[in-house]
């Protein structure tokens, strides 16, 4: 009997093992590029079902094991199509990718730890790849690098000078007094994208801190360290931030390694600077001098022409300068199967148009990815930055004699203003400020030292056949120290006789925390048929400000320091803000077909009214790709989706409105506390914004040519404004609920790729983008919004039930009249990308922007100072016969500007090989350019303007801006 169960089980493993060895087996291979053969290290190669998985190592092989056949291999990597291949027994398996023209295959995040192809995609979400942003030409800060390259933004330089200053809007304004600018998010951690002021307006004389001519600190992030750029334009697909997603939400994520031998990569950048478009000075004759001012003048301007035979252009002397410009990169990357990492610094230095400004960062980044387990990785993502700037002083003031614009308004050419033997600096006779003395020996200067961590950590928890269940825990935060400097010497002609010399030093710190705990668990359902992706977590965002500034004046001679200084004054002002939210969100995927997400989100914040009370943002979206239905039969469209999606997105109000504050008072020599004039409101409700976007992509000839069109309507409930109040109240003011806004817009991209060869690639784009406003509830008055204007005189935004929020009003003949709209008609960008024989690239980027208007007060200035360009033309001459209002001043502010465009070699390899052997991979120089020329009605610098930077209502009115520069580049790139 043991015998015969021994011959069973001998025989049964005799037949087994053979079908066992069969079924568990390896497959390896070669991946290459279609386009040039190239090796392709880094491919994912996962087994279809599973979470088995390998890469390509530096040189595109491969191998994996496979348990069972006959099995599917998904082969994908970023920028190719993925490719599935069925296996029946071991073998060896060679595989070619094609570049993917559309991206359809490309990630995009839908989730806070969720993500899907773009083909799948349910919202309008862009990307912007680190090509896109940085490879045609050098960028100072990323979201000056945004420009034409995201349907549905609008960007607004808010200073040309060196280190930016940009008002991003993401579909239109968001709001009248709160945030408009856009969460940014840095690898999971929450980005810091502040303007500090310095207290440069206490001596300028300017109204508020937002005219002090400050960057934001966005600029502090090195473009060149990004992987690509998500952006979340509206409510629907911003609603998984909840209240601080109102504004749009962009996600940015840095340089990770790759799999395979250690690579080098070296770059050298120099350029050049120099102002953009300058006016030129009025063309004087010695008539026209007698008959604007007198006699006087007519001799001095005789007198400076015999001298020297010329006069003086100070718009030449003082904007004309000639910046240096070099930026210095190194980084390497490299890694295995379990530990990956990106290493890289950078340093860049930039040279302003003024003397004695620019801009220079360093900034360090070290990026590690390790598979500590089948059960555990994580990812570590660590940067350091330190910048300055010394941005001098342009902008609105009220007689302070520092702002260049304002100075030269009043200052007539024929007087020199330059320093004798001696050093000492004449005085202006038409204005209080000699705006050599200012350049030579004034100073507005930033420095800041920042690190930001990201850390996240995931835990495989369940991996079966139809279910994987993870943990993911991630957080980080954001530390930046900023000091600020002005100092404004005592000799300066209008400290004499005032303040007697000025001093601002500012100490200001910033820390945002961050933290995430997330359950996803993805289940395949009906076979397969049926993915599903759920995710709940919870999120806590903790911020704390602390800012002070200590100002002097009346300076011992000579003496830079506050403590130097008769009168003292410090200003402190400390913030503490937490978030707290959960959320939970469900994708279903049905064979590719339907696509649908529902998911709620509720936060509570300590600056809304009530801190533990809890608001509610929800989303949901579906996507149909008719093209993956079994009857879908059509070579000529290989495309077609359509998606419609809902979200909702929140605002809170502003740090201290929802309590009365106390100040402090000196009485009787002893410290004592009054209540302020501005009343909290202690029911203030957030914000809230509820957008529903439709819209179809479409892909024809195997999506070489893909068109997208999105149509969005968001409504923005409860706008939180500030009253007046009647004085029987006891105070002056009140912030609360007040209104309503309603922006919506068309969105449309086309992409073809033309040609795509061995030899020729060339690849074409173009967008097309439109918003429109409307205040549709206002429960006070119409009003002119405090800090967006000058008044009904010479013309301010004006909050107005039925209008658009970006109109401009002016009082006309004592009636208040719409006199511009900042908001432009429409904005298009025109891109070309061609490669010739793998070795010359060609690329540019064309922008349009069609009507808005401006309203320029450097005009009203140069009018009354009778030094405007066109003043001896009848044009100019008719305007100065015209009341001084708001219409005189408004101008029309389209253009189009060639943004970017740029030429490069690539070195042959064999000619690379010769040269260096076996040390270099790859030499890439070429030439390049940004901002080249402008085609414009506006009489002024730039059709881009902000006097009051990047916050509110911001854009479209121009006091004396810091001229914007064009900028040239020679560009070498070097991989060992």
């Amino acid at each position: 009997m043991k015998k015969t169960v021994l011959n069973k089980v001998f025989l049964w493993l005799l037949l087994a093992l053979p079908v066992l060895a069969f079924s568990q087996a390896t497959v390896s291979g070669y991946i290459q590029d279609e386009l040039d053969g190239s090796p392709l290290p880094g491919v994912n190669v996962v087994i279809k079902g599973t979470n088995t998985g390998t890469t390509s190592d530096f040189d595109g092989k491969y191998e994996i094991t496979v348990n069972s056949f006959p099995a599917t291999l998904v082969f994908s990597s970023l920028g190719f199509e993925t490719r599935e291949i069925q296996v029946t027994d071991a073998t060896t398996l060679d595989v070619v990718l094609v570049e993917s023209a559309t991206g359809l295959d490309e990630v995009v995040i839908t989730g806070l730890a969720t993500s899907v192809k773009r083909q799948n995609l349910a919202n309008a979400v862009s990307t912007v790849s680190s090509q896109e942003l940085v490879g045609t030409t050098s960028q100072s800060t990323v979201d000056g690098a945004l420009y034409g390259k995201v349907p549905g933004v609008n960007i607004t330089a808010s200073s040309g000078a060196p280190g930016g200053g940009f008002a991003l809007r993401l579909r239109g304004v968001s709001s009248i007094n709160g945030n408009n600018q856009p969460l940014i998010i840095v690898d999971g951690v929450y980005y810091n994208n502040v303007e500090i002021p310095s207290g440069l307006r206490f001596a300028s004389g300017a109204n508020r801190g937002n005219e002090e001519n400050s960057s934001n600190r966005l600029a502090d992030l090195d473009p060149n360290d990004i992987q690509n750029i998500e952006v979340l334009k509206g409510s629907s697909a911003a609603a998984i931030y909840g209240q601080r997603g109102n504004a749009g939400v962009i996600i940015i994520t840095t340089k990770r390694g790759k799999t395979g031998k250690t690579k080098i990569s070296f770059s050298q950048d120099l350029g050049s600077n120099k102002i953009a478009n300058p006016l030129g000075i009025r063309p004087w004759t010695a008539d026209s001098v007698e008959a604007t001012f007198d006699a006087g003048e007519r001799d001095k301007y005789n007198a400076t022409i015999a001298e020297r035979g010329s006069l003086y252009n100070f718009e030449d002397i003082i904007y004309g300068e000639t910046g240096f410009i070099t930026e210095t990169r190194l980084n390497a990357t490299g890694g295995d199967e379990r530990t990956k990492f990106y290493v890289g610094g950078a340093y860049r230095d930039e040279d302003g148009i003024i003397k004695n400004t620019g801009f220079d960062r360093l900034s360090l980044r070290t990026n590690i990815e390790h598979k500590i387990s089948n059960v555990f990785d994580f990812t570590s993502t660590t940067n350091y930055t330190r910048s300055n700037s010394s941005r001098s002083f342009t902008g609105n003031e009220n007689e302070g004699g520092l702002s260049y614009g304002y100075t030269l308004a009043f200052t007539r050419p024929w007087n020199n203003l330059f320093p004798d033997a001696n050093g000492n600096y004449p005085n202006n006779p038409n204005y209080p400020g000699n705006p050599i003395f200012v350049r030579d020996n004034a100073r507005n200067d930033d420095t800041n030292n920042r690190i930001v961590q990201g850390l996240a950590l995931n835990t495989n928890i369940l991996t079966t056949d139809v279910n994987r269940v993870k943990l993911v825990l991630s957080g980080g935060f954001d530390y930046l120290a900023n000091e600020t400097n002005v100092y404004v010497p005592e000799t300066h002609q209008a400290q004499i006789g005032g303040q007697g010399g000025f001093v601002a030093v500012g100490k200001n710190n910033f820390t945002q925390f961050n933290t995430q705990a997330i359950g996803v668990w993805d289940h395949d359902a009906m076979g397969g048929d049926l993915g599903l992706t759920t995710q709940v977590g919870v999120t806590y965002l903790s911020q704390e400000s602390n800012l002070v500034n200590s100002r002097g004046s009346l300076l011992a001679a000579g003496q830079t320091s506050v403590d130097q200084s008769v009168n003292q004054v410090i200003d402190q002002n400390r913030t503490e803000e937490e978030d707290f939210g959960f959320f939970a969100q469900v994708e279903g995927n049905y064979r590719d077909q339907f696509i649908a997400t529902l998911g709620y989100r509720m936060d509570k914040s300590s600056r809304n009214g009530d801190p533990n009370k809890f608001y509610g943002f929800p989303k949901a979206s579906l996507a149909v790709n008719f093209n993956n239905f079994d009857f879908w039969s059509s070579e000529a469209i290989s495309q077609l989706k359509l998606r419609i999606a809902y979200g909702e997105t929140g605002n809170p109000a502003g740090f201290g409105a929802t309590f009365t504050s106390f100040g402090a008072n000196n009485i009787g020599g002893n410290i004592g506390q009054s209540v302020l004039a501005a009343k909290g409101d202690p029911d203030v409700e957030p914000e809230t914004a509820k957008e529903i976007e439709m819209g179809f992509d479409m892909g024809f000839l195997q999506n070489r040519i893909t068109f997208e069109a999105t149509y969005y309507n968001k409504q923005v409930k409860d706008l939180i404004l500030t009253r007046a109040l009647p004085s029987s109240t006891g105070f002056t003011q009140e912030t609360t609920n007040l209104a309503d806004l309603r922006n919506s817009g068309v969105e449309l991209g086309f992409r073809w790729d033309v040609i795509s060869n061995r030899n020729v690639l060339w690849n074409t784009g173009i967008l097309f983008y439109l918003n429109r406003s409307e205040i549709t509830r206002l429960d006070v008055p119409a009003f002119p919004q405090p800090g967006a204007g000058f008044g009904l005189g010479l013309g301010t935004f004006f909050i107005e039930e039925g209008k658009p929020v970006t109109q401009l009003v002016g009082n006309i003949d004592g009636v208040q009249t719409q006199v511009g709209n900042v908001e432009p008609d429409f904005q298009m960008a025109f891109s070309n990308n061609l490669t010739l024989f793998r070795q010359f690239d060609v690329s540019f980027l064309l922008q349009w922007k069609q009507g808005g208007e401006n309203l320029n007060l450097s005009t009203f200035l140069t009018d009354l100072g009778g030094v405007t360009p066109d003043l001896e033309t009848p044009e100019g001459q008719a305007r100065l016969a015209t009341p001084a209002n708001a219409l005189r001043f408004v101008e029309p502010a389209g253009y189009v500007r060639l943004r970017e465009a740029a030429v490069y070699y690539r070195l042959p390899t064999e000619t690379v090989n010769d040269i260096f052997g076996e040390t270099v991979e790859g030499v890439k120089f070429g030439f390049s350019g940004r901002n080249i020329f402008t085609i414009t009605d506006y009489s002024s610098y730039d059709p881009e303007v902000s006097v009051n930077g990047g916050a509110g209502l911001s854009s479209g009115i121009e006091v004396t801006p810091f001229p914007s520069s064009r900028q040239f580049y020679f560009h070498l790139n070097v991989n060992f």
